[in-house]
């Protein structure tokens, strides 16, 4: 029992970690979206990933996919 309760503790310290990460993305992506003008700058922006960011813990996701998956 102890066992479970540390395993689950443990991913969502994890969960939590990535949590404003991901939040950020969200922000990046909306605000990109909002400025675009015409279809093609959309289309661009769904190619673009929200951050640039080389950091391991980052979403290897681009706007398009957050769109898709209805996260804005």
């Amino acid at each position: 029992m102890n066992v479970l309760i540390a395993i689950v503790v443990l991913l969502w310290f994890l969960q939590m970690r990535r949590a404003p990460m991901q939040l950020m993305e969200r922000r990046a992506c909306e605000h990109f979206y909002e400025d675009a003008r015409t279809a093609a700058e959309t289309l661009a922006i769904d190619a673009r990933p929200p951050i640039e960011s080389q950091r391991p813990d980052s979403l290897a996701v681009n706007c398009g996919t957050l769109r898709k998956a209805r996260r804005l």
